[in-house]
């Protein structure tokens, strides 16, 4: 009778692979040597298929029978030592010593018969079936080890291109893993059933922009969010393909660097998966395959390769891990393909590739904008977008930014960084900015080559600006300019007259985001200043060029985005207010006048602050004291309660203003000092915290000494710790701090000096051991006070965590609610912690109001869901 081998046989090698891996303590992956005990078997049965049907070698015997041969055949210790040679040895198993083998077994069972020489030409076929196949294998392996090699070396690096910061060369690169922070993603679920990729594409492409807008928008607003770390995108995905969208800046190239980093450095672990589980990177670049000679993804890889160094790969080798499934497909940047036909091939391109290796894992990275719903249904492609950084990922970035700039000075790396996260937490609307890591990178380079952010904000605005509207795409290769007329310089002053034109419509609340302007005035506005702009188009073309243009924004450079449907904003308010007040600063070559129009006009309007603080650090020294005087004596009403007019002045100081008139800054100063020290009921609390901001911003500025100074005559008025504050905030950081050190001592102030020495935002090592210390004092408004100022620290050493949860059990319930809330802003998730937070909420006498309650259940959760992730 004919037996089905393969069938037989599966089962047996799927469990002997494994043992014999492990015995040759080689790298092979026990799939490879099953799929060679296969390919044997498959090899010697169509030898044996061949025959004549009397010859086969299991004719006469049951399937019963040829099952229990061939398991005790495979499981014999002399047919693995066999099996084992060309890894050992690098030659062909003995076949003698196998025929012996298979001798001795079936003469356990002398029953069974088989026809003449029918095993010695059976197994001859097995092996030199196997000895091609393992041979083939152990040639992978080894292209394999040198594949991910020069991966590592690739993707380790990140080279700053297309960031305009003037910087050190050295500055211009860093180790991706010592600076990489990982994103966090959200789930987006659509409402309505997809319907996968338009069968009729051509149909799809006649569709108007319009119609795919209100697609894309209607998409977003049928959504419901599952929110995670991307480290865990392979681990919690329901599929094995899916879709991340990000906005530009966002980080989409740099998590797929990462994914395949990690891959190429076998640390796949780190991305939520088991060990044991053998993924080959293929990271595909999309712009790149857009400009290559081929647009057959598995000759683009090959090639990829070739460019990378990686020696010459053994025939099928890619073709070898995709068809086990063995393979993570990275596909970057579908957006990067300029034109919409061109996306919708390659889309085409991208389906067929991924449907002949569908066991395999595949993440498309895309921009929303240049993105249709069409491209990938939600059914089989999951879709995630990249979240913004939040404060503790940003965090994280400046500690391992300035680790990895200055990793032989652990102290003047501690010092920057406490130097930038101090400068962001003073300037809210730069902070907005950081939660880009794009914008943040510029930040970070920027604070890195001038030791500090500029006090005049214009100049990371410039960069920024810059870098999104001309430079980024330019120094990536991406060949994106399709405008007709517009030449690349001319854009900025063409965004200029927009933001003008925009901010002059009225503000819509966003605190973030830009005003909102109907997508017709948009193309109508822009129009007018294409034609006059001297382009000598007609309104035809001018309209058609607008349109492209508005694109291009939106798409390529991110300054604008699409906010509801057909209406546009900045994408970032400070963008909109920067470039109105360039367009303001223009007005002035040809009358100054028009300069202090704008200051008469809209000095006190809140929505016009920024552009007019933006605008007025821009000036030189002699257009600055006329604005500086118009806006002292402005006629404002009541003047003499508010004093907003004086405010205003200090503000424009603390931009770092250029004005060398000594008796003005010095009256400005002298004013502010006054409002601080007295105790007139007309000056309220809201005007002296607003004097105090004032001054404390004045650091690392011209006039920081010289308000230093002021303050230090008046300091009899001036309550102590106040003017501490004032001191740290102006230069004397650390004499503060050895004061604050000192009166730790002090049995009658040390609850103070601890207070302090949180607010002051040192977390040297010395400040830690000393309120650590005071964390074991007798009086309970110490300890209270001293785990309120770990927290403010953030220092969330094991030996802090482990102290502030034993405090958890103090007799006082106001220093265990101190010290619950100091565990809360370390953001420590381990399952002590957890469980600390939780046995907190059950704490009846707990300290607890309503806001607070519900603030620690929030922190529960998240970190119950973390801890279960982990």
């Amino acid at each position: 009778m004919s037996v089905e081998l393969l069938a037989i046989v599966g089962p047996v090698v799927k469990a002997v692979a494994p043992e014999i891996v492990k015995k040759i303590n080689r790298e092979l992956n026990p799939t490879d040597l099953e799929k060679a005990l296969k390919a044997g078997v498959q090899s010697a049965q169509e030898w044996d298929y061949s025959q004549v049907y009397d010859k086969h070698l299991f004719f006469h015997c049951t399937p019963k029978d040829a099952r229990e041969l061939l398991e005790r055949f495979f499981k014999d210790t002399g047919t693995q030592e066999e099996l084992q040679k060309p890894f050992t040895e690098k030659t062909t198993p003995n076949l003698e010593v196998l025929i012996q083998i298979f001798h001795k077994i079936k003469s356990d069972k002398p029953n069974l018969k088989f026809p003449k020489e029918s095993i010695e030409h059976w197994l001859k076929n097995f092996v030199d079936a196997y000895f091609e196949h393992t041979n083939t294998y152990l040639k992978f392996q080894i292209a394999k080890t040198d594949y991910l090699k020069q991966l590592s070396h690739y993707f380790d690096g990140v080279e700053f291109v297309g960031i305009k910061v003037k910087t050190k060369e050295e500055e211009k690169f860093a180790k991706l893993p010592q600076i990489f922070v990982m994103p966090n993603v959200v789930e987006q679920v659509e409402a309505r059933a997809s319907t996968g990729l338009n069968l009729n594409l051509d149909l799809a492409l006649e569709e108007t922009a319009n119609q795919q807008h209100q697609q894309n928008l209607l998409w977003e607003q049928q959504t419901s969010a599952k929110k995670f770390s991307a480290q865990e995108l392979l681990k919690e995905s329901t599929r094995n393909k899916f879709v991340v969208l990000g906005e530009p800046g966002i980080g989409k190239t740099t998590l797929m660097s990462y994914f395949a980093l990690v891959l190429a450095q076998q640390q796949i672990e780190k991305l939520g998966l088991s060990a044991d589980l053998e993924l080959l990177p293929i990271l595909i670049r999309i712009r790149d395959l857009g400009k290559a000679s081929t647009k057959n993804l598995l000759e683009y890889v090959r090639n990829f390769a070739n460019s990378i160094h990686v020696k010459e790969l053994p025939k099928g080798f890619f073709e070898h891990w995709l068809e086990d499934g063995r393979a993570l497909i990275l596909l970057d940047g579908l957006d990067e393909i300029a034109k919409p036909s061109d996306r919708y091939e390659f889309v085409k391109i991208i389906h067929s590739f991924l449907g002949q290796y569908s066991q395999n894992r595949a993440i498309i990275t895309s921009r929303p904008a240049g993105y249709s719903r069409e491209f990938f249904g939600t059914d089989e492609f999951p879709h995630y977008h990249l979240e913004k950084f939040n404060d503790n990922q940003i965090d994280l970035f400046i500690q391992q930014w300035y680790n990895s700039r200055l990793p032989n000075n652990p102290e003047k790396a501690q010092e920057r960084q406490e130097s930038l996260k101090k400068a962001l937490a003073a300037q809210k609307r730069i902070k907005l900015l950081a939660r880009n890591p794009l914008l943040l990178t510029i930040i970070a380079l920027i604070h890195r080559y001038d030791a500090h952010l500029p006090r005049q904000r214009h100049k990371l605005y410039e960069q920024a600006v810059d870098t999104l509207l001309i430079n980024w795409d330019v120094n990536k290769g991406i060949e994106s300019w399709n405008l007709e007329y517009i030449k690349l310089d001319d854009i900025k002053i063409l965004m200029q007259h927009l933001a003008y034109w925009i901010h002059s419509q009225g503000e819509t609340g966003d605190k973030e985001g830009g005003t909102l302007i109907d997508r017709d005035e948009l193309i109508t506005q822009l129009s007018e200043y294409i034609r006059e702009c001297s382009y000598k188009v007609q309104k035809h073309q001018a309209e058609a060029e607008a349109k492209r243009l508005v694109d291009h924004i939106t798409e390529r450079c991110g300054l604008l985005n699409e906010q509801g449907q057909d209406r546009y904003a900045f994408v970032h308010k400070i963008f909109q207010e920067y470039l109105a007040g360039e367009e303001i600063r223009d007005f002035q070559s040809e009358n100054f006048n028009k300069v202090l129009n704008h200051i008469e006009n809209y000095l006190h309007n809140s929505h016009w602050r920024e552009v007019l603080l933006l605008l007025i650090a821009q000036q030189n020294q002699n257009n600055s004291k006329r604005i500086i005087d118009e806006i002292l004596q402005q006629e404002t009403p009541y003047e003499e309660w508010l004093h907003r007019n004086l405010l205003f002045a200090g503000t424009c100081l603390a931009e770092d203003l250029k004005l060398s008139d000594g008796k003005l800054i010095t009256d400005i100063l002298r004013r502010l000092i006054e409002l601080e020290v007295s105790d007139s009921q007309g000056v309220g609390e809201k005007v002296k915290s607003q004097v105090f901001q004032i001054i404390c911003n004045l650091n690392e500025t011209q006039f920081q000494a010289q308000a230093l100074q002021l303050l230090k005559a008046s300091a009899d008025l001036i309550n102590k710790g106040r003017l501490r504050e004032y001191r740290a905030a102006l230069g004397e950081q650390q004499e503060v701090l050895a004061e604050l050190l000192g009166l730790l001592k002090d049995e009658s102030v040390r609850d103070s000096a601890a207070f302090a020495l949180g607010k002051l935002g040192n977390a040297s090592p010395q400040v830690v051991e000393a309120l650590l210390g005071l964390l074991k004092d007798k009086s309970q408004i110490v300890r209270y006070s001293a785990a309120f100022a770990l927290g403010k620290l953030g220092n969330a050493s094991p030996r802090v965590v482990e102290t502030l949860l034993g405090l958890l059990k103090d007799e006082t319930k106001s220093v265990r609610y101190s010290a619950a809330e100091a565990l809360g802003k370390l953001g420590n998730a381990s399952p002590q912690v957890v469980e600390a937070l939780l046995g907190l909420l059950k704490d009846k006498n707990a300290r607890l109001n309503s806001c607070q309650l519900e603030r620690f259940r929030m922190k529960a959760s998240a970190c119950k869901k973390e801890v279960a992730a982990g």
